[in-house]
């Protein structure tokens, strides 16, 4: 019997950052082995096999018309108000989800339980979680606070993969590419504001110095609120618009146009957070500097991995910047080679398989 998956995410569009950049990969690689998918998002964007939108996301009838034609909900995040509507309309037709929370049920800066969580907790109104088939952890961090403050009986690591070979080179430039400074580029691939480590990576890159003589900053991604704004007019201020740029990056075509002129892709998330830009940049291959809190599992020695801080941040960059191009491109070819191993679709999608036919 073929199994039919409904992924529900908050959005589907593969803009900087967002899952939607890695499931379409896996949509494909669920299709090759007989799996089907469909997708529900927030926002209505739409993916392969998804033909629901907005209006239909809002009526309970609709939902549970939606739910019930599916054998098994994987609900890609859980901080927003169409995850509770999905689960409730799965248990009412008797089926299976799992959630994959995205690092936001482990408390952090960003991320603080208020008095109406912890009154909800104790309430139960957010027992759909515990009446989850699993909790679906990114990596190993996420996975042991999970299990720590007992979110769930259930707790799986199972990270998000890439299609490598996407990423492959192409011959000839791309004139809509976004254009970027000459000179060796670090690279940011993420939502602009505070929790993705924007304003702290700034600041370890302005500390670096003569390190980064002859390098420019980008920051491509959406822009969620008014942070780029701020971040912009603070640059102008320090006399550094010359050397920072703020660049959309709404799909995979200006990413991998971004990657390949890349020197370095920064991650600096200050919270747990899917690594796409991690993905991304390693089938590029090139060489990545992430925080502990993002960096894929496995991948020890292809990632510079810091500490969630400026001053970690400063150094890790530092030890890459210093190092000549060769040795860059070395790293990358290395570290693209190591995690296709782990985390290319052609190999983690039977993982999912395997959770799928589990339930």
């Amino acid at each position: 019997m073929t199994l039919r998956i409904l992924h529900v995410a908050r959005s589907i569009q593969p803009e900087a950052g967002s899952v939607g950049v890695c499931l379409r990969g896996l949509f494909s690689a669920l299709e090759t082995r007989g799996i089907e998918s469909e997708a529900l998002s927030a926002d209505g964007s739409e993916a392969a096999r998804m033909d629901v939108g907005n209006d239909a996301a809002q009526e309970t009838d609709g939902l549970f018309a939606k739910v019930s034609q599916v054998d098994i909900v994987h609900l890609h995040g859980c901080d927003h108000g169409l995850t509770r509507s999905v689960a409730r309309a799965a248990r009412r037709n008797g089926k299976p989800y799992v959630v994959s929370p995205h690092g936001s049920l482990t408390p952090g800066r960003y991320n603080r339980r208020t008095w109406k969580d912890k009154v909800q907790a104790v309430l139960g109104t957010r027992r759909w979680i515990r009446r989850a088939s699993a909790i679906i952890a990114l990596n190993e961090r996420e996975a042991a606070d999970l299990r720590k403050r007992r979110v769930h009986s259930k707790v799986v690591t199972l990270p998000y993969g890439l299609s490598f070979d996407d990423y492959d080179p192409v011959e000839g430039v791309d004139p809509t590419a976004p254009t970027v400074p000459n000179g060796r580029c670090l690279l940011m691939l993420a939502p602009i504001e505070p929790i993705e480590g924007c304003v702290v990576l700034l600041k370890a890159f302005a500390e670096l110095g003569r390190d980064v003589e002859g390098w420019s900053i980008v920051l491509a991604g959406p822009n969620p609120g008014p942070w780029r704004n701020m971040l912009e007019a603070a640059v102008r201020r320090k006399g550094g618009d010359g050397r920072v740029s703020f660049i959309a990056a709404p799909d995979v075509a200006a990413q991998r146009a971004l990657l390949t002129r890349a020197s370095v892709v920064a991650a600096p998330s200050l919270h747990i957070r899917p690594p796409v830009s991690i993905l991304q940049a390693l089938a590029s291959r090139t060489p990545v500097v992430a925080t502990n809190l993002v960096a894929p599992d496995g991948l020890d020695g292809s990632v510079r991995v810091c500490d969630p801080t400026r001053s970690e941040l400063r150094e890790a960059l530092r030890s890459v910047v210093r190092l000549d191009d060769a040795a860059r491109v070395s790293i990358g070819e290395q570290a693209r080679s190591a995690a296709a191993s782990l985390f290319d679709w052609s190999v983690l999608a039977d993982r999912y398989v395997q959770l799928y036919q589990n339930l």
